[in-house]
């Protein structure tokens, strides 16, 4: 049997339809492409969060809280509610004993406290930027304060139960403050005029 010879209308329908195939073909094999690309980044994506680690550039984020083996906090990154930053630290009774953070100001300070959550210790910079090291008892009253006034001058302030004594740098000035009695000064290094 011999075969009819093609016609010029069964060639163009062939390569329509050859057309269409591989259109198709080329659909399918994007597709699937997407899709192995998917599955690929999803198990990387799972086996980096499954190790602990994601790595980035930047990270946006409210709070961020460090916790250890057993799931509890031991350190918080967070932000007051003026926006300031504030780091915490936290024992092993989840108490914060050390806190780190900018007043609004933007003069830092760093506290130090007692398993009551009271200040024991305070560094810091007052307005002038000026240092200072408040000590607090703990019935959180203020016991020492050593400070650099603003003539950069060393200045030391010690208070006790009996009153407080007052130690300055620039004059050579010692003041005495009894609870019960009269304030006495004395100077001390330099001559009085």
């Amino acid at each position: 049997m011999l075969k009819a010879e093609p016609t010029l209308e069964n060639l163009a329908s062939h390569i329509q339809r050859q057309d269409q195939l591989l259109k198709a073909l080329r659909w399918s094999v994007l597709g699937a492409t997407i899709m192995a690309s998917a599955a690929i980044l999803t198990s990387l994506w799972h086996s980096s969060v499954s190790a602990g680690a994601v790595k980035t550039k930047t990270l946006s984020v409210e709070t961020i809280a460090l916790r250890n083996d057993t799931g509890k906090i031991v350190a918080l990154i967070s932000s007051t509610s003026e926006g300031t930053p504030h780091i915490s630290l936290f024992d092993g009774r989840e108490k914060v004993r050390l806190s780190i953070g900018l007043r609004q100001d933007g003069a830092p300070s760093v506290s130090l406290l007692d398993t009551e959550q009271g200040s024991r210790a305070v560094l810091s910079l007052n307005d002038h930027q000026d240092a200072s090291l408040t000590m607090f008892n703990a019935g959180k009253l203020p016991r020492a304060t050593l400070a650099v006034d603003t003539a950069s001058s060393g200045h030391m302030v010690l208070y006790g139960t009996g009153g407080g004594l007052n130690l300055s740098a620039s004059d050579g000035r010692v003041q005495w403050n009894p609870v019960n009695g009269a304030a006495q000064n004395f100077q001390t290094g330099r001559e009085s005029k």
